[in-house]
C-alpha cells in the first residue's frame, strides 16, 4: 500500500518537475519507497526551505518518514506543523490519526485518547476509525483500566468485523480475560487458606463453601477453554491470511511472468516481421540488381 501511494506521488512530482524544481521531494519519495528513512528525512527537510510551494508535501512525508523511523517526538513535531499549516488538506485526517497513535507510542496515553476520539468525531467515515478505537483500547490497557479497555476491544470485534485490527483486538480481550482468571484464582487461594483455619463454622456451612469453590473453579475452567478456543481461531485466521497473501503473491508473480512472456513473444513476432520485411527488401534489391545487370549487358 505504501509503495502504491508513493508511486502515485512520485509520478505526480515527476510531471511537476518539468516546470519546477522538486528534486528534494523526488529524492525523498524515492528513499521513502526504499525504506531509507534517513535519506528521506534529510531530503524532505531540505524541501521545506528550498521549495516553499512544496512545504505541505514535505511536512506530510516528514511525519510518515519519522514515524517509520520510530522517531516519535520528531514525527509529532511535524504532525503539529502540518495540522497548523494545512488543516484543510485532505491528508489532515491521516495526520490527526497518526498524531494520536504517536502520542500512545510516546507514552502519553491520556492525550492520545483525546486526539483519537476527536479524530473519530471529525472523520467518522474514515477507514482508520477502527484503528483509532484500537489505540484507544491500548491506551486504557496500558493505564491498567482493563474493564474499559475490554469494552473498546469488544466494540471493534462487534462493529468492525472486517477491520484489520479485529484479531489484535481479540487477542487483547484474551489477555484481559486471562488476567481476570489469574486474579480470581488468587482470590480463591486466599479464601482456601482462610478456610483452613477453624472458625467454628458448621459442617453444612463448610459444605456450602466447598461447593461454591467447586462451582467457581468449574466456571474458570470453562472460561479457560473459551480463551483457548479463541486463540486457536486467531491462529487459524492468521494462517489463512498468510496463505491468502502467499496465493496473491504467487498469482501476481504468475501474472507478471505471463505478461513478460507475452511481451517477449510480441517482441519476437515484431522481430520476425522485420526480418521478413528485410528479406523481402533484399529479394527486391536482387531483382532490381539483376534487371539492371541485364540492361547493362544489353546496352553493350
Amino acid at each position: 500500500m505504501r509503495k502504491k501511494t508513493v508511486l502515485a506521488y512520485f509520478l505526480c512530482f515527476s510531471i511537476c518537475s518539468l516546470f519546477a524544481d522538486s528534486s528534494d521531494l523526488l529524492t525523498g519519495l524515492d528513499a521513502y519507497s526504499r525504506s531509507d528513512w534517513n535519506v528521506a528525512v534529510q531530503s524532505f527537510e531540505r524541501a521545506l526551505t528550498a521549495a516553499p510551494d512544496d512545504r505541505t508535501e514535505a511536512l506530510y512525508w516528514l511525519v510518515m518518514s519519522e514515524t517509520s523511523a520510530q522517531n516519535y517526538q520528531r514525527a509529532l513535531y511535524y504532525a503539529d506543523a502540518f495540522l497548523e499549516n494545512a488543516s484543510e488538506d485532505e491528508r489532515a485526517a491521516e495526520v490527526s490519526y497518526q498524531k494520536g497513535r504517536l502520542l500512545h507510542l510516546s507514552g502519553d496515553y491520556e492525550t492520545s485518547s483525546k486526539i483519537l476520539y476527536q479524530f473519530i468525531e471529525d472523520y467518522p467515515e474514515h477507514p482508520k476509525v477502527p484503528s483509532a478505537y484500537y489505540w484507544i483500547g491500548e491506551n486504557l490497557y496500558a493505564a491498567g483500566n482493563y474493564t474499559e479497555a475490554r469494552k473498546v476491544f469488544s466494540g471493534i470485534v462487534a462493529d468492525y468485523p472486517q477491520s484489520g485490527k479485529v484479531n489484535e483486538a481479540r487477542y487483547k480481550i484474551v489477555l484481559i480475560d486471562q488476567q481476570s482468571v489469574r486474579e480470581e484464582l488468587l482470590r480463591m487461594a486466599s479464601e482456601a487458606n482462610a478456610a483452613a483455619v477453624p472458625d467454628g463454622s458448621s459442617a453444612i456451612e463448610e459444605q456450602q463453601q466447598n461447593e461454591d469453590i467447586i462451582n467457581r473453579l468449574t466456571a474458570l475452567e470453562e472460561k479457560l477453554d473459551e480463551l483457548s478456543a479463541t486463540l486457536a481461531r486467531i491462529a487459524e485466521e492468521q494462517e489463512q491470511q498468510r496463505i491468502r497473501e502467499q496465493q496473491q503473491a504467487f498469482e501476481q508473480q504468475q501474472k507478471a511472468e505471463q505478461q513478460q512472456k507475452e511481451q517477449e513473444e510480441a517482441e519476437r513476432q515484431q522481430l520476425e516481421k522485420r526480418r521478413q520485411e528485410l528479406a523481402e527488401l533484399k529479394a527486391r534489391t536482387r531483382t532490381l540488381e539483376e534487371l539492371y545487370t541485364q540492361r547493362v549487358k544489353g546496352a553493350k
